[in-house]
């Protein structure tokens, strides 16, 4: 919980593929995808259907953004 209350979380609905290469390597075809985009910087990518845990998750970067 932040100084104020929770932390905003938004919240994007789109059809896109997801590309992403860190720790590991992941690639996901287009589909229509759950997008959270959490105030520390972390982006979690769930399906549309199926399940509560994300497909993949971004955690925010370590440092200065």
């Amino acid at each position: 919980m932040g100084r104020y209350g929770p932390r905003p979380v938004r919240l994007v609905v789109a059809r896109c593929e997801v590309v992403y290469s860190g720790r590991l390597n992941a690639y996901l075809p287009p589909s229509t995808r759950l997008l959270m985009l959490k105030a520390d910087g972390s982006v979690l990518v769930h399906a549309d259907a199926g399940g509560f845990k994300p497909l993949n998750c971004g955690c925010r970067p370590r440092g200065n953004f």
